[in-house]
């Protein structure tokens, strides 16, 4: 009962937070929106989104260390990719794999399609060039798959969980970072991050209730 209550709760969150992102994302096209971006371009929420920009013009030890954290990401989905791609060799087929993995892959898939997504829809221009900026991939990147290192931290919890517990503490702190620097790092607007953060809370939740539903019995 605590499983199925658990998965219905992240499930609830998951579209609580959709909710929230699709709301906020329509506020962005349209609340205060000013031609005040890279070459004239629309922005919403100008007068705020302006203010924080002239407070934190940009920091480039930020922006390099935001870049760093996001090419580790990279490489933590890029491992996860493997060692699920052995999964499903060692198992024959993708029916013996364990759940976990298929999840991860699947989570790791609606990640990349919400990246190329607002590729081509663009909502907000980057404030110093013609690029699209909302919602912030990085930061939807880092907290979605360091997130999903948490989750499965997990289940390696069950064998030592001294050390998983340690590298779970530095998921979350990588990913405040990652939140922090794409803010002083001055190439995205607030509004961008907040985006990103809400799109990947919806995600994640939703990561949460699949793992609750399929793997934690």
């Amino acid at each position: 009962m605590r499983l199925e209550t658990k998965q219905r709760t992240c499930t609830v969150l998951g579209l609580a937070f959709l909710v929230i992102f699709l709301l906020f994302t329509y506020m962005v096209m349209k609340y205060d929106a000013a031609p005040v971006g890279f070459g004239g371009s629309v922005i919403g929420f100008s007068r705020f989104n302006t203010a924080f920009h002239e407070l934190f013009p940009g920091d480039k030890g930020c922006y390099a260390a935001s870049e760093t954290l996001g090419y580790i990401c990279l490489m933590l989905a890029g491992a996860n990719a493997i060692i699920a791609i052995a999964d499903f060799i060692r198992h024959r087929g993708i029916m013996n794999m364990h759940r976990r993995n298929i999840i991860t892959m699947c989570y790791y898939a609606v990640v990349v399609a919400f990246y190329v997504l607002f590729e081509f829809v663009v909502i907000n221009q980057r404030p110093t060039e013609a690029e699209a900026s909302y919602p912030s991939s990085h930061t939807m990147l880092a907290l979605c798959v360091l997130y999903s290192e948490f989750v499965l931290l997990g289940f390696a919890a069950e064998r030592n969980r001294s050390w998983a517990s340690v590298f779970r503490i530095v998921c979350i702190v990588a990913m405040l970072s990652m939140i922090a620097f794409r803010l002083l790092s001055g190439v995205h607007w607030f509004t961008d991050i907040c985006g990103g953060i809400l799109l990947s809370l919806s995600l994640m939740m939703f990561y949460r209730a699949c793992i609750c539903r399929f793997c934690e019995r």
